[in-house]
């Protein structure tokens, strides 16, 4: 545990992934940054708990898009953790009712995989045209900060305008869900297919196949080919080097300091 020593140009509420890469960043920049953690650790949905001497990851147990030139990637070397020991993996295996599919990153072998597991019909191939168009175009389009879901106009116009011009008929998906694209395709009905895409997109949008927004449907349906890779030591090993290097930035962190009031003054916040 860190002693706050403030006054500090950025104070972060939460030591989970995303208040810690926020924090990580602006340490790196050059900027004097605090984050207040709740609990006794850091982590939040990327975390870990220890039990008689072992560690177990909780949430999140991958890594994604930590390649070079991904959003993670960019992130580790910005903060200069790019010697950060972690594993590549090539893919996973989903086990349905009535048979195994090998979800492989390498997108020859889960062409082939798809088809061969799951139709090959001018339906699923169509489908996967899709969803696989749509990851292309998003995944470079989040890299450069869009938001997602559409919520507003304005996010629908931030889209618009990372887009190249060849990918602005993607757009036209932005209010469509997953079960919106399977019953154009009149394969809604097709339990294995569904049964598929309903555990992915648990996995990663959290949430039902016809409730799932088609784009960011689409990103976690194809997750693996923007890379997954395990961190050496787990969850707990990559948030012992992640916060040893934020601290040598200059970064504090406190944990088990819940945050129950923010104050407005002239000036600053407390």
């Amino acid at each position: 545990m860190s002693e706050a020593q403030g006054p500090y140009d950025v104070a972060v509420m939460g030591g989970g992934i995303a208040g810690l890469a926020t924090a990580g960043r602006l340490a790196a920049a050059g900027r004097t940054t605090i984050v207040l953690e709740a609990h006794g650790q850091p982590g939040g949905c990327a975390g870990y708990f220890r039990r008689q001497g072992f560690a177990f990851d909780v949430g999140a147990t991958t890594l994604v898009d930590f390649a070079p030139g991904g959003i993670g990637g960019e992130l580790i070397d910005r903060m200069g953790l790019a010697d950060l020991p972690a594993e590549e993996l090539p893919g996973y295996a989903a086990w349905l009712p009535d048979r195994q599919v090998t979800l492989y990153r390498d997108a020859a072998q889960w062409h082939r995989e798809r088809l061969a597991k799951l139709g090959d019909s001018a339906a699923h191939r169509r489908l996967w045209q899709v969803l696989d168009r749509l990851a292309d175009v998003f995944w470079q389009a989040t890299r450069r900060g869009i938001r997602l879901p559409v919520r507003t106009l304005a996010d629908l116009g931030h889209i618009a305008g990372v887009l190249p011009l060849t990918a602005w008929p993607l757009v036209r998906y932005a209010r469509w869900t997953v079960g919106d694209l399977l019953r154009s395709l009149r394969l809604r009905d097709d339990a294995p297919l569904v049964g598929l895409l309903s555990m992915l997109l648990e996995d990663t949008v959290h949430a039902k196949i016809d409730e799932a927004p088609l784009i960011n449907g689409a990103l976690g349906i194809t997750i693996r080919g923007a890379g997954l890779s395990r961190a050496r030591g787990g969850m707990r090993g990559f948030w012992q080097r992640f916060v040893a290097r934020y601290r040598a930035l200059g970064g504090d962190l406190v944990v088990a300091s819940p945050v129950e009031r923010i104050e407005r003054l002239a000036d600053h916040y407390k």
